[in-house]
Protein backbone atom coordinates (compact mmCIF):
# COMPACT_ATOMS: atom_id res chain seq x y z
CA UNK A 1 0.00 0.00 0.00
CA UNK A 2 0.79 3.16 -0.88
CA UNK A 3 0.26 6.98 0.79
CA UNK A 4 2.53 9.10 -1.09
CA UNK A 5 4.70 9.87 -3.88
CA UNK A 6 7.68 12.14 -3.91
CA UNK A 7 9.17 14.30 -6.36
CA UNK A 8 12.67 15.78 -6.09
CA UNK A 9 13.49 19.34 -7.80
CA UNK A 10 16.21 18.51 -10.14
CA UNK A 11 16.01 20.91 -13.02
CA UNK A 12 15.16 24.63 -11.17
CA UNK A 13 13.06 25.45 -13.48
CA UNK A 14 9.20 24.78 -14.20
CA UNK A 15 10.72 21.67 -15.68
CA UNK A 16 10.21 20.37 -12.26
CA UNK A 17 6.52 21.16 -11.56
CA UNK A 18 4.91 20.00 -14.79
CA UNK A 19 7.34 16.62 -14.23
CA UNK A 20 5.24 16.35 -10.78
CA UNK A 21 2.01 17.55 -12.65
CA UNK A 22 2.61 14.96 -15.24
CA UNK A 23 3.34 12.01 -12.45
CA UNK A 24 -0.02 13.17 -10.51
CA UNK A 25 -2.06 13.36 -13.69
CA UNK A 26 -1.67 9.64 -14.81
CA UNK A 27 -2.18 8.70 -11.11
CA UNK A 28 -5.27 10.19 -11.11
CA UNK A 29 -6.09 8.14 -13.88
CA UNK A 30 -5.00 4.74 -13.18
CA UNK A 31 -6.53 5.67 -9.44
CA UNK A 32 -10.16 6.16 -11.20
CA UNK A 33 -9.74 3.42 -13.48
CA UNK A 34 -9.45 0.69 -10.82
CA UNK A 35 -11.82 2.46 -8.56
CA UNK A 36 -9.53 3.58 -5.87
CA UNK A 37 -10.83 6.98 -5.39
CA UNK A 38 -9.31 8.91 -3.10
CA UNK A 39 -8.37 12.94 -3.49
CA UNK A 40 -4.41 13.69 -4.65
CA UNK A 41 -3.14 16.51 -2.55
CA UNK A 42 -0.09 18.54 -4.19
CA UNK A 43 2.19 19.73 -1.38
CA UNK A 44 5.35 21.71 -2.01
CA UNK A 45 7.66 20.71 0.69
CA UNK A 46 10.90 23.15 -0.53
CA UNK A 47 13.64 20.86 -2.27
CA UNK A 48 10.62 18.31 -3.49
CA UNK A 49 7.06 18.24 -3.99
CA UNK A 50 4.68 15.10 -1.98
CA UNK A 51 1.46 14.02 -3.84
CA UNK A 52 -0.30 12.78 -0.45
CA UNK A 53 -3.19 10.54 -1.27
CA UNK A 54 -6.29 11.08 1.31
CA UNK A 55 -6.30 7.17 1.26
CA UNK A 56 -3.56 4.24 0.75
CA UNK A 57 -3.49 3.27 -2.86
CA UNK A 58 -3.06 -1.02 -4.55
CA UNK A 59 -0.85 -1.23 -7.17
CA UNK A 60 -1.91 -4.46 -7.81
CA UNK A 61 -5.28 -3.73 -9.48
CA UNK A 62 -3.29 -0.91 -11.51
CA UNK A 63 -0.55 -3.26 -13.41
CA UNK A 64 -3.41 -4.60 -15.28
CA UNK A 65 -4.98 -1.23 -16.94
CA UNK A 66 -5.15 -0.92 -20.44
CA UNK A 67 -3.43 1.80 -22.47
CA UNK A 68 -4.06 5.36 -22.30
CA UNK A 69 -3.57 8.94 -23.86
CA UNK A 70 -1.88 10.77 -21.02
CA UNK A 71 -1.13 13.33 -23.98
CA UNK A 72 -2.20 13.37 -27.75
CA UNK A 73 0.12 13.84 -30.40
CA UNK A 74 0.31 17.68 -31.80
CA UNK A 75 -0.59 18.93 -35.01
CA UNK A 76 -0.03 21.97 -37.29
CA UNK A 77 -0.78 22.48 -40.95
CA UNK A 78 3.01 21.19 -41.74
CA UNK A 79 3.48 18.44 -39.11
CA UNK A 80 4.67 15.02 -39.99
CA UNK A 81 1.58 12.22 -39.69
CA UNK A 82 3.41 9.96 -41.26
CA UNK A 83 4.65 8.10 -38.17
CA UNK A 84 1.31 7.96 -36.11
CA UNK A 85 -1.34 5.28 -36.10
CA UNK A 86 -3.92 5.88 -38.07
CA UNK A 87 -6.39 5.46 -34.64
CA UNK A 88 -4.45 8.07 -32.99
CA UNK A 89 -6.67 11.22 -31.41
CA UNK A 90 -4.77 13.81 -32.72
CA UNK A 91 -4.90 17.61 -31.20
CA UNK A 92 -5.34 19.49 -34.23
CA UNK A 93 -3.84 22.98 -33.11
CA UNK A 94 -5.35 24.92 -36.17
CA UNK A 95 -9.38 23.49 -35.34
CA UNK A 96 -8.56 24.15 -31.83
CA UNK A 97 -6.77 27.45 -32.54
CA UNK A 98 -9.82 28.92 -34.92
CA UNK A 99 -12.55 27.80 -31.91
CA UNK A 100 -10.34 30.08 -28.93
CA UNK A 101 -10.03 32.88 -31.99
CA UNK A 102 -14.02 33.16 -31.90
CA UNK A 103 -14.30 32.73 -28.47
CA UNK A 104 -11.96 35.34 -27.34
CA UNK A 105 -14.05 37.41 -30.27
CA UNK A 106 -16.96 36.72 -28.28
CA UNK A 107 -15.59 37.67 -25.62
CA UNK A 108 -14.14 41.25 -26.06
CA UNK A 109 -17.81 42.00 -28.20
CA UNK A 110 -19.31 41.50 -24.52
CA UNK A 111 -16.75 43.20 -22.35
CA UNK A 112 -16.07 39.45 -20.68
CA UNK A 113 -19.57 38.84 -20.22
CA UNK A 114 -20.27 35.09 -20.65
CA UNK A 115 -24.25 34.63 -21.77
CA UNK A 116 -25.44 30.94 -22.14
CA UNK A 117 -27.49 31.61 -25.63
CA UNK A 118 -27.90 28.61 -28.56
CA UNK A 119 -25.38 31.87 -30.46
CA UNK A 120 -22.46 31.72 -27.50
CA UNK A 121 -19.83 29.80 -29.62
CA UNK A 122 -18.23 26.86 -27.41
CA UNK A 123 -15.72 27.34 -25.03
CA UNK A 124 -12.00 26.60 -26.27
CA UNK A 125 -9.51 23.66 -24.94
CA UNK A 126 -8.08 24.78 -22.32
CA UNK A 127 -4.49 23.30 -23.77
CA UNK A 128 -5.13 25.09 -27.13
CA UNK A 129 -2.27 27.38 -26.97
CA UNK A 130 0.17 24.82 -25.37
CA UNK A 131 -0.17 22.54 -28.35
CA UNK A 132 0.49 26.56 -30.50
CA UNK A 133 3.40 26.78 -28.94
CA UNK A 134 4.99 23.53 -29.98
CA UNK A 135 3.94 23.64 -33.72
CA UNK A 136 5.01 27.55 -33.98
CA UNK A 137 8.75 26.43 -31.85
CA UNK A 138 8.94 23.51 -34.39
CA UNK A 139 8.78 21.25 -30.72
CA UNK A 140 5.85 18.86 -32.43
CA UNK A 141 8.31 16.38 -33.97
CA UNK A 142 9.86 15.89 -30.49
CA UNK A 143 6.49 15.72 -28.42
CA UNK A 144 5.42 13.43 -30.87
CA UNK A 145 7.97 10.76 -30.38
CA UNK A 146 7.58 11.09 -27.03
CA UNK A 147 4.37 9.73 -27.39
CA UNK A 148 5.12 7.39 -29.57
CA UNK A 149 7.51 5.97 -27.92
CA UNK A 150 4.86 6.10 -25.03
CA UNK A 151 2.15 3.98 -27.44
CA UNK A 152 5.04 1.43 -28.12
CA UNK A 153 4.78 0.47 -24.55
CA UNK A 154 0.76 0.05 -24.52
CA UNK A 155 0.99 -3.69 -24.27
CA UNK A 156 3.12 -3.37 -20.69
CA UNK A 157 0.72 0.28 -19.61
CA UNK A 158 -0.06 -1.13 -16.65
CA UNK A 159 2.90 -1.86 -15.61
CA UNK A 160 5.07 1.00 -16.88
CA UNK A 161 2.48 2.99 -14.56
CA UNK A 162 2.20 0.64 -11.40
CA UNK A 163 6.45 0.54 -11.68
CA UNK A 164 6.09 4.64 -11.82
CA UNK A 165 4.06 4.96 -8.81
CA UNK A 166 6.71 2.26 -6.62
CA UNK A 167 9.69 4.09 -7.85
CA UNK A 168 8.22 7.85 -6.50
CA UNK A 169 6.65 6.38 -3.35
CA UNK A 170 10.36 4.63 -2.63
CA UNK A 171 12.46 6.84 -0.30
CA UNK A 172 14.94 5.02 0.96
CA UNK A 173 16.37 3.20 -2.26
CA UNK A 174 20.26 4.25 -3.10
CA UNK A 175 21.02 8.63 -3.57
CA UNK A 176 23.03 7.53 -6.64
CA UNK A 177 19.87 6.13 -8.47
CA UNK A 178 17.39 8.71 -9.82
CA UNK A 179 13.57 7.95 -9.90
CA UNK A 180 13.97 7.57 -13.79
CA UNK A 181 16.94 4.51 -12.98
CA UNK A 182 14.47 3.27 -10.61
CA UNK A 183 11.26 2.84 -13.10
CA UNK A 184 13.50 1.36 -15.20
CA UNK A 185 14.87 -1.02 -13.17
CA UNK A 186 11.45 -1.98 -11.79
CA UNK A 187 10.01 -2.35 -15.70
CA UNK A 188 12.51 -4.84 -16.55
CA UNK A 189 12.10 -6.83 -13.77
CA UNK A 190 8.50 -7.57 -14.59
CA UNK A 191 8.36 -7.50 -18.11
CA UNK A 192 12.07 -7.89 -19.02
CA UNK A 193 12.12 -4.90 -21.51
CA UNK A 194 14.00 -2.49 -21.52
CA UNK A 195 12.54 1.65 -20.85
CA UNK A 196 13.44 4.34 -24.11
CA UNK A 197 17.16 5.49 -22.42
CA UNK A 198 17.80 9.10 -23.74
CA UNK A 199 15.21 11.63 -25.45
CA UNK A 200 15.81 15.29 -27.30
CA UNK A 201 14.59 17.83 -24.91
CA UNK A 202 13.67 20.80 -26.51
CA UNK A 203 13.77 24.04 -24.85
CA UNK A 204 10.02 24.38 -23.99
CA UNK A 205 10.44 21.23 -22.16
CA UNK A 206 13.78 22.03 -20.46
CA UNK A 207 14.50 25.68 -20.91
CA UNK A 208 17.89 27.07 -19.76
CA UNK A 209 19.22 30.79 -19.07
CA UNK A 210 21.74 30.98 -22.44
CA UNK A 211 18.99 30.98 -25.60
CA UNK A 212 17.94 27.04 -25.01
CA UNK A 213 21.61 25.44 -24.42
CA UNK A 214 23.68 25.29 -21.57
CA UNK A 215 26.32 27.19 -20.48
CA UNK A 216 29.23 24.69 -21.62
CA UNK A 217 28.19 24.29 -24.75
CA UNK A 218 27.15 28.15 -25.46
CA UNK A 219 30.79 28.61 -24.91
CA UNK A 220 32.03 25.27 -27.05
CA UNK A 221 31.64 24.85 -30.90
CA UNK A 222 29.29 21.94 -30.74
CA UNK A 223 25.64 22.17 -30.62
CA UNK A 224 24.05 18.57 -29.91
CA UNK A 225 20.86 18.51 -28.91
CA UNK A 226 20.09 18.16 -24.95
CA UNK A 227 18.88 15.20 -24.09
CA UNK A 228 18.11 13.49 -20.92
CA UNK A 229 16.09 10.47 -19.53
CA UNK A 230 12.64 9.50 -21.49
CA UNK A 231 10.82 8.91 -18.33
CA UNK A 232 11.45 12.29 -17.25
CA UNK A 233 10.74 14.34 -20.64
CA UNK A 234 7.33 11.89 -20.98
CA UNK A 235 6.03 12.94 -17.79
CA UNK A 236 7.05 16.81 -18.30
CA UNK A 237 5.36 16.78 -21.65
CA UNK A 238 1.96 15.63 -20.34
CA UNK A 239 2.25 17.85 -17.63
CA UNK A 240 2.81 21.00 -19.53
CA UNK A 241 0.22 20.16 -22.44
CA UNK A 242 -2.25 19.62 -19.68
CA UNK A 243 -1.40 22.37 -17.15
CA UNK A 244 0.78 24.82 -19.20
CA UNK A 245 -0.29 29.01 -19.22
CA UNK A 246 1.22 29.44 -22.74
CA UNK A 247 0.24 33.03 -24.85
CA UNK A 248 2.07 34.71 -27.82
CA UNK A 249 2.87 38.25 -26.38
CA UNK A 250 3.03 41.80 -28.16
CA UNK A 251 6.54 43.10 -27.52
CA UNK A 252 6.74 45.30 -30.34
CA UNK A 253 5.53 45.80 -33.76
CA UNK A 254 4.54 42.93 -35.56
CA UNK A 255 7.03 41.55 -33.32
CA UNK A 256 5.71 38.77 -30.85
CA UNK A 257 7.48 36.35 -28.27
CA UNK A 258 5.97 33.13 -26.45
CA UNK A 259 5.77 33.39 -22.49
CA UNK A 260 4.95 29.54 -21.05
CA UNK A 261 3.67 29.75 -17.30
CA UNK A 262 3.43 27.04 -14.46
CA UNK A 263 0.89 27.19 -11.56
CA UNK A 264 2.89 26.22 -8.51
CA UNK A 265 0.75 23.95 -6.28
CA UNK A 266 1.32 24.90 -2.26
CA UNK A 267 -0.92 23.21 -0.21
CA UNK A 268 -4.05 21.95 -2.63
CA UNK A 269 -5.97 19.38 -4.18
CA UNK A 270 -5.27 18.21 -7.90
CA UNK A 271 -8.94 18.33 -8.57
CA UNK A 272 -9.13 21.87 -7.08
CA UNK A 273 -6.04 23.11 -9.21
CA UNK A 274 -7.55 21.97 -12.64
CA UNK A 275 -10.81 23.00 -12.33
CA UNK A 276 -9.41 26.39 -11.15
CA UNK A 277 -6.79 26.25 -13.71
CA UNK A 278 -8.67 25.44 -16.70
CA UNK A 279 -11.98 28.19 -16.04
CA UNK A 280 -8.70 30.93 -16.03
CA UNK A 281 -7.36 29.39 -19.74
CA UNK A 282 -10.91 29.01 -20.63
CA UNK A 283 -13.82 31.73 -19.63
CA UNK A 284 -10.82 34.28 -18.32
CA UNK A 285 -7.48 34.26 -20.24
CA UNK A 286 -4.98 37.16 -19.81
CA UNK A 287 -4.40 38.64 -23.29
CA UNK A 288 -1.16 38.86 -25.02
CA UNK A 289 -1.92 42.07 -27.47
CA UNK A 290 -0.32 45.05 -25.02
CA UNK A 291 2.69 43.72 -23.63
CA UNK A 292 4.57 41.42 -20.95
CA UNK A 293 3.91 43.68 -17.68
CA UNK A 294 0.21 43.67 -18.31
CA UNK A 295 -0.16 40.17 -19.23
CA UNK A 296 1.42 38.98 -16.10
CA UNK A 297 -0.43 41.38 -14.43
CA UNK A 298 -3.80 40.42 -16.00
CA UNK A 299 -2.15 36.60 -15.66
CA UNK A 300 -2.58 36.56 -11.53
CA UNK A 301 -5.28 39.15 -11.14
CA UNK A 302 -7.78 36.93 -13.26
CA UNK A 303 -6.23 33.69 -11.73
CA UNK A 304 -7.19 35.52 -7.96
CA UNK A 305 -10.81 35.77 -9.77
CA UNK A 306 -10.97 32.06 -11.16
CA UNK A 307 -9.89 30.98 -7.21
CA UNK A 308 -12.76 32.89 -6.01
CA UNK A 309 -14.94 31.73 -8.06
CA UNK A 310 -14.12 28.25 -6.79
CA UNK A 311 -14.38 29.18 -3.53
CA UNK A 312 -17.99 30.95 -4.12
CA UNK A 313 -19.15 27.65 -5.39
CA UNK A 314 -17.93 25.52 -2.66
CA UNK A 315 -19.47 27.75 -0.48
CA UNK A 316 -22.55 28.17 -1.78
CA UNK A 317 -23.02 24.50 -1.87
CA UNK A 318 -21.99 24.61 1.72
CA UNK A 319 -19.82 21.27 0.88
CA UNK A 320 -16.28 22.39 1.87
CA UNK A 321 -13.14 20.46 1.88
CA UNK A 322 -11.57 19.48 4.91
CA UNK A 323 -9.20 22.09 4.71
CA UNK A 324 -10.30 25.88 5.32
CA UNK A 325 -10.75 27.48 1.99
CA UNK A 326 -10.79 31.07 4.23
CA UNK A 327 -6.92 31.42 3.26
CA UNK A 328 -4.74 33.82 1.68
CA UNK A 329 -4.87 33.19 -2.20
CA UNK A 330 -1.13 32.17 -1.47
CA UNK A 331 -2.20 29.45 0.70
CA UNK A 332 -3.26 27.28 -1.72
CA UNK A 333 -0.57 27.94 -4.45
CA UNK A 334 2.57 29.87 -4.60
CA UNK A 335 2.35 31.45 -7.73
CA UNK A 336 3.73 31.11 -11.37
CA UNK A 337 7.29 29.89 -12.76
CA UNK A 338 7.72 30.31 -16.19
CA UNK A 339 9.96 31.26 -19.57
CA UNK A 340 10.28 33.89 -21.89
CA UNK A 341 10.73 33.22 -25.27
CA UNK A 342 12.60 35.37 -27.63
CA UNK A 343 12.00 35.72 -31.18
CA UNK A 344 15.48 35.57 -33.28
CA UNK A 345 14.16 35.33 -36.95
CA UNK A 346 12.59 32.34 -37.87
CA UNK A 347 13.16 30.49 -34.44
CA UNK A 348 12.86 31.27 -30.61
CA UNK A 349 15.95 31.59 -27.57
CA UNK A 350 15.38 31.21 -24.01
CA UNK A 351 15.11 35.22 -23.06
CA UNK A 352 14.21 34.81 -19.50
CA UNK A 353 13.43 33.03 -16.61
CA UNK A 354 11.01 34.21 -14.33
CA UNK A 355 8.47 34.21 -11.10
CA UNK A 356 5.67 35.54 -10.46
CA UNK A 357 4.07 35.79 -6.70
CA UNK A 358 0.09 36.05 -5.70
CA UNK A 359 -1.42 39.17 -3.64
CA UNK A 360 -1.38 38.22 0.17
CA UNK A 361 -3.44 40.67 1.15
CA UNK A 362 -7.10 38.67 -0.81
CA UNK A 363 -7.78 36.39 1.94
CA UNK A 364 -12.00 36.22 2.20
CA UNK A 365 -13.21 35.46 5.48
CA UNK A 366 -17.00 34.59 4.37
CA UNK A 367 -19.10 34.13 1.65
CA UNK A 368 -19.48 38.47 1.61
CA UNK A 369 -16.10 38.99 1.52
CA UNK A 370 -15.53 36.92 -1.51
CA UNK A 371 -17.91 39.28 -3.65
CA UNK A 372 -16.28 42.26 -2.28
CA UNK A 373 -12.55 41.30 -3.70
CA UNK A 374 -14.72 40.32 -7.18
CA UNK A 375 -15.41 44.30 -6.94
CA UNK A 376 -12.02 45.30 -5.78
CA UNK A 377 -10.10 42.64 -8.56
CA UNK A 378 -12.54 44.22 -11.16
CA UNK A 379 -11.23 47.88 -10.53
CA UNK A 380 -7.82 46.66 -10.58
CA UNK A 381 -8.61 45.17 -14.13
CA UNK A 382 -10.49 48.17 -15.69
CA UNK A 383 -7.61 50.19 -14.33
CA UNK A 384 -4.39 48.13 -16.03
CA UNK A 385 -7.04 47.57 -18.66
CA UNK A 386 -7.10 51.34 -19.35
CA UNK A 387 -3.23 51.27 -19.76
CA UNK A 388 -0.84 50.00 -23.15
CA UNK A 389 2.80 49.87 -24.08
CA UNK A 390 1.82 51.73 -27.42
CA UNK A 391 0.96 55.17 -25.11
CA UNK A 392 3.50 55.34 -23.20
CA UNK A 393 2.54 53.75 -19.98
CA UNK A 394 4.75 50.90 -19.93
CA UNK A 395 6.25 52.50 -16.39
CA UNK A 396 3.04 52.40 -14.90
CA UNK A 397 1.85 48.72 -16.56
CA UNK A 398 5.75 47.70 -14.68
CA UNK A 399 5.55 49.28 -11.29
CA UNK A 400 2.20 47.63 -10.99
CA UNK A 401 3.09 44.25 -12.36
CA UNK A 402 5.59 44.70 -9.16
CA UNK A 403 2.99 45.36 -7.23
CA UNK A 404 0.29 42.47 -7.86
CA UNK A 405 2.80 39.61 -8.24
CA UNK A 406 4.66 40.18 -4.78
CA UNK A 407 3.71 39.51 -1.23
CA UNK A 408 3.31 42.66 0.14
CA UNK A 409 0.73 45.72 -0.37
CA UNK A 410 3.96 47.84 0.42
CA UNK A 411 4.95 47.74 -3.01
CA UNK A 412 1.59 49.26 -4.42
CA UNK A 413 2.79 52.71 -3.39
CA UNK A 414 5.36 53.07 -5.80
CA UNK A 415 2.55 52.54 -8.45
CA UNK A 416 0.32 54.81 -6.91
CA UNK A 417 2.36 57.85 -6.79
CA UNK A 418 2.93 57.32 -10.39
CA UNK A 419 -0.34 56.91 -10.95
CA UNK A 420 -1.79 59.49 -9.12
CA UNK A 421 0.60 62.09 -11.56
CA UNK A 422 -0.95 60.09 -14.16
CA UNK A 423 -4.70 60.39 -13.04
CA UNK A 424 -4.20 64.51 -12.48
CA UNK A 425 -2.87 64.83 -16.48
CA UNK A 426 -5.86 63.02 -17.53
CA UNK A 427 -8.10 64.97 -15.48
CA UNK A 428 -6.38 68.41 -16.97
CA UNK A 429 -7.11 67.01 -20.59
CA UNK A 430 -10.47 67.56 -21.42
CA UNK A 431 -10.33 65.67 -24.61
CA UNK A 432 -8.65 62.68 -22.76
CA UNK A 433 -11.08 59.41 -21.46
CA UNK A 434 -11.67 59.83 -17.50
CA UNK A 435 -8.99 57.66 -15.95
CA UNK A 436 -10.26 55.02 -14.02
CA UNK A 437 -9.78 54.95 -10.21
CA UNK A 438 -9.41 52.45 -7.42
CA UNK A 439 -12.11 53.05 -4.92
CA UNK A 440 -11.28 54.22 -1.04
CA UNK A 441 -14.17 50.42 -0.11
CA UNK A 442 -11.38 48.78 -2.46
CA UNK A 443 -8.16 50.50 -0.57
CA UNK A 444 -9.89 49.49 2.73
CA UNK A 445 -10.05 45.97 1.72
CA UNK A 446 -6.89 45.62 0.71
CA UNK A 447 -5.20 47.54 3.45
CA UNK A 448 -7.63 46.12 6.39
CA UNK A 449 -5.10 43.09 7.58
CA UNK A 450 -2.04 45.79 8.00
CA UNK A 451 -3.05 49.09 8.48
CA UNK A 452 -6.74 49.90 9.28
CA UNK A 453 -5.13 51.52 12.39
CA UNK A 454 -4.15 54.04 10.02
CA UNK A 455 -6.58 53.92 7.13
CA UNK A 456 -9.55 54.16 10.29
CA UNK A 457 -8.62 56.58 12.12
CA UNK A 458 -10.95 59.78 11.11
CA UNK A 459 -8.22 62.42 10.96
CA UNK A 460 -6.08 60.77 8.70
CA UNK A 461 -9.56 60.05 6.51
CA UNK A 462 -10.41 63.98 6.63
CA UNK A 463 -6.70 64.63 5.78
CA UNK A 464 -7.05 62.16 3.05
CA UNK A 465 -10.79 63.34 1.68
CA UNK A 466 -8.80 66.80 1.58
CA UNK A 467 -6.27 66.18 -0.66
CA UNK A 468 -8.75 64.19 -3.00
CA UNK A 469 -10.66 67.47 -2.91
CA UNK A 470 -7.80 69.13 -3.83
CA UNK A 471 -6.59 67.08 -6.44
CA UNK A 472 -8.97 64.71 -8.02
CA UNK A 473 -12.47 66.34 -7.24
CA UNK A 474 -11.36 69.99 -8.25
CA UNK A 475 -11.27 72.39 -11.42
CA UNK A 476 -13.47 70.55 -14.15
CA UNK A 477 -14.54 67.03 -13.51
CA UNK A 478 -16.56 64.34 -15.56
CA UNK A 479 -19.61 63.59 -14.16
CA UNK A 480 -22.42 61.36 -14.81
CA UNK A 481 -24.55 64.05 -15.76
CA UNK A 482 -21.82 65.91 -17.86
CA UNK A 483 -18.72 68.21 -17.57
CA UNK A 484 -18.97 70.79 -14.89
CA UNK A 485 -16.10 72.99 -13.37
CA UNK A 486 -16.18 73.38 -9.59
CA UNK A 487 -15.32 77.10 -7.95
CA UNK A 488 -11.84 75.42 -6.56
CA UNK A 489 -8.86 74.51 -8.71
CA UNK A 490 -7.06 71.60 -8.92
CA UNK A 491 -3.58 71.26 -7.32
CA UNK A 492 -0.70 69.70 -9.65
CA UNK A 493 2.34 67.74 -7.89
CA UNK A 494 1.03 67.38 -4.52
CA UNK A 495 1.77 63.50 -4.58
CA UNK A 496 5.08 64.00 -5.78
CA UNK A 497 5.28 66.30 -3.53
CA UNK A 498 4.77 64.23 -0.06
CA UNK A 499 5.97 61.24 -1.41
CA UNK A 500 9.70 63.26 -2.27
CA UNK A 501 9.32 64.80 1.68
CA UNK A 502 8.44 61.21 3.15
CA UNK A 503 11.91 60.38 4.10
CA UNK A 504 12.27 62.83 6.73
CA UNK A 505 9.47 63.35 9.57
CA UNK A 506 10.06 66.93 9.35
CA UNK A 507 9.56 67.73 5.65
CA UNK A 508 6.65 65.72 5.56
CA UNK A 509 5.49 66.97 8.36
CA UNK A 510 6.06 70.92 7.09
CA UNK A 511 5.00 69.61 3.35
CA UNK A 512 1.36 68.28 4.71
CA UNK A 513 1.03 71.35 6.79
CA UNK A 514 1.62 73.72 3.80
CA UNK A 515 -1.07 71.62 2.12
CA UNK A 516 -3.52 72.09 4.58
CA UNK A 517 -2.78 75.75 5.74
CA UNK A 518 -3.08 76.36 1.72
CA UNK A 519 -6.48 74.36 1.72
CA UNK A 520 -7.70 76.03 4.65
CA UNK A 521 -7.23 79.55 2.91
CA UNK A 522 -9.05 78.28 -0.14
CA UNK A 523 -12.10 77.26 1.95
CA UNK A 524 -12.30 80.45 3.67
CA UNK A 525 -12.39 81.90 0.46
CA UNK A 526 -15.19 80.07 -0.96
CA UNK A 527 -16.86 79.98 2.36
CA UNK A 528 -16.81 83.99 1.88
CA UNK A 529 -18.22 84.00 -1.60
CA UNK A 530 -21.34 81.88 -1.05
CA UNK A 531 -22.39 83.57 1.97
CA UNK A 532 -25.87 84.89 1.80
CA UNK A 533 -26.71 82.58 -1.04
CA UNK A 534 -28.14 79.20 -0.88
CA UNK A 535 -25.67 77.29 -2.45
CA UNK A 536 -23.57 74.80 -0.49
CA UNK A 537 -20.34 73.88 -0.90
CA UNK A 538 -19.44 70.57 0.87
CA UNK A 539 -15.57 70.37 1.01
CA UNK A 540 -14.23 68.64 4.38
CA UNK A 541 -12.44 71.42 6.80
CA UNK A 542 -9.55 69.38 8.49
CA UNK A 543 -8.69 70.73 11.97
CA UNK A 544 -5.73 71.01 14.32
CA UNK A 545 -6.73 68.52 15.86
CA UNK A 546 -6.82 66.16 12.31
CA UNK A 547 -2.96 67.47 11.73
CA UNK A 548 -1.98 66.49 15.73
CA UNK A 549 -3.43 63.25 14.94
CA UNK A 550 -1.57 62.96 12.22
CA UNK A 551 1.85 63.64 13.72
CA UNK A 552 1.03 61.18 16.18
CA UNK A 553 0.31 58.06 13.67
CA UNK A 554 3.75 59.19 11.64
CA UNK A 555 5.65 58.86 15.42
CA UNK A 556 3.87 55.61 15.80
CA UNK A 557 4.16 54.29 12.54
CA UNK A 558 6.84 54.82 9.61
CA UNK A 559 6.67 58.62 7.72
CA UNK A 560 6.92 56.65 4.42
CA UNK A 561 4.11 54.63 4.97
CA UNK A 562 1.72 57.27 5.97
CA UNK A 563 2.62 59.25 3.56
CA UNK A 564 1.73 56.87 0.81
CA UNK A 565 -1.49 55.86 2.38
CA UNK A 566 -2.10 59.38 2.21
CA UNK A 567 -1.19 59.50 -1.71
CA UNK A 568 -3.98 56.08 -1.86
CA UNK A 569 -6.44 57.42 -0.45
CA UNK A 570 -6.36 60.95 -1.35
CA UNK A 571 -6.17 59.58 -5.26
CA UNK A 572 -8.76 57.39 -4.50
CA UNK A 573 -12.70 57.05 -5.28
CA UNK A 574 -15.11 58.65 -2.60
CA UNK A 575 -18.73 57.76 -2.71
CA UNK A 576 -20.87 59.71 -0.72
CA UNK A 577 -21.37 56.85 1.96
CA UNK A 578 -17.26 57.41 2.98
CA UNK A 579 -17.79 61.23 3.49
CA UNK A 580 -16.09 62.23 6.66
CA UNK A 581 -16.59 65.37 8.51
CA UNK A 582 -17.97 67.47 5.50
CA UNK A 583 -18.81 70.94 6.21
CA UNK A 584 -21.63 72.92 4.68
CA UNK A 585 -19.05 73.98 1.53
CA UNK A 586 -20.38 72.99 -1.82
CA UNK A 587 -21.54 74.40 -4.75
CA UNK A 588 -24.24 72.21 -5.57
CA UNK A 589 -25.52 69.47 -3.34
CA UNK A 590 -26.11 66.87 -5.91
CA UNK A 591 -22.26 67.24 -7.05
CA UNK A 592 -20.19 64.27 -4.86
CA UNK A 593 -17.04 62.64 -5.92
CA UNK A 594 -19.22 59.30 -6.08
CA UNK A 595 -20.76 60.84 -9.42
CA UNK A 596 -17.71 60.67 -11.68
CA UNK A 597 -17.79 59.07 -14.84
CA UNK A 598 -15.00 56.48 -14.44
CA UNK A 599 -16.49 53.83 -17.12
Amino acid sequence: MIEHLLVGKKFGTYADTFLMLGLALITDYALTKTQQITQLQLIDEGTRYRIQFKKPINLEPIINLPYANPFPPVCGQKSDRTKLPDETPIFDVVKAGEIRKLYREYLYQNHGKIETTEETPKPPDPRTQNGAILTSMRHDKNHNDLWLQGWELREKYGTLIASILQAFSEHNHSTLKSESERVSELFKQATGYSLPSLASAVKVYLPTAVQGVNRVKADGNKFDPQKTDWLSLWLIANGLFTCGISERVKISDRTYDWRVTGLEPKDISLTKYREVLNHLRQYNPPGGGHGIARFDAELVLKFCQSLLNYHEAIANSQDEDEFDIWEPINHFVSGFTGTHFGQKGQVYGVKELFNLGLPGWIQPTNSNELVDYHLVLNEHLAVISSLSTEEGHSELLAAYRDFITSNTIRKFFPFQVSYADYVIKRLADSKARPPRLLSVFGLNLMTKKEFSQITQDPSFLRIAKAINQATVFAGKVQTKKGLIELDWQRNYGLAQQLSSQSGSKKDFISAITDFLAKYEHENLRLSERLHGTEKRLMRVWPTKEDLDRLIELVEEFDTVLVANLLIAYGYAKWTKSEDVGTTDLSANEETNQGELDNE
